[in-house]
């Protein structure tokens, strides 16, 4: 199956796997609400001759059925993308991709640019960004005063008041909500992944970003 799907109809990352299926099938491997049904049913009517089939999952088990196949039974897969250096390392599940078939111009360059250096290997590229989110801070006003981002998280009157997502980008958001950039140690080592190092370099930016909005309430 070649590798277009409009680029997704111009939009995790996605990644080509090793063994494609039937020419006539596009088969996905992807999360739940990656892939709508409108967003299905659009490119089955430009592309009559070839049907979607999608298949929901999550990162683990993405590897897993991959691993399992040798990286057979799919034609694309949205993996986070950083979990996709690792992975083909150590498994060999995905294809490089042809960056010349894909509409890259539709994509937020420097989106593009953190995932194509994060899941680069051997001069390869083998993802591009398809799905990107935000992660927020909600607050009962009525019980709260002051609460403008995740830095309040930690403070000491809202102890065991809290409930949160404990992954990467709350310790990230909450590092940055106090004024400190968790880039820093790992770029004065020199052990920054290649996702890491674009966001130092953008972290001086993200601060004076955050702090505009916070200025503007």
């Amino acid at each position: 199956m070649a590798l277009t799907l409009r680029a997704l109809l111009a939009a995790s990352a996605l990644a080509s796997t090793i063994g494609s299926a039937e020419a006539e099938t596009l088969r996905m491997l992807t999360w739940g609400g990656y892939a709508p049904e409108e967003l299905i049913q659009k490119f089955e009517a430009e592309n009559p001759d070839i049907d979607v089939e999608v298949t929901l999952s999550n990162n683990e088990e993405m590897i897993a059925k991959l691993r399992a196949t040798g990286g057979t039974g799919y034609d694309l897969a949205q993996p986070s993308h950083d979990r996709i250096f690792a992975a083909q390392k150590e498994y060999r599940i995905y294809k490089p991709l042809d960056l010349s078939k894909i509409d890259t111009a539709s994509m937020t360059p420097n989106l593009l640019e953190g995932v194509k250096e994060n899941a680069t290997i051997d001069g390869e590229v083998y993802a591009v960004p398809h799905q990107w989110g935000t992660s927020g801070v909600m607050a009962n006003m009525k019980e709260t005063e002051g609460v403008t981002g995740f830095g309040d998280l930690c403070d000491e009157k809202y102890k065991g008041r809290t409930s949160m997502r404990l992954r990467r980008t709350i310790l990230l958001g909450t590092a940055f909500s106090m004024g400190m950039n968790p880039f820093e140690p790992l770029r004065r080592q020199g052990r920054l992944p290649g996702h890491a190092r674009q966001g130092h370099r953008e972290a001086d930016r993200l601060q004076a970003d955050h702090q505009d909005l916070l200025d503007r309430r």
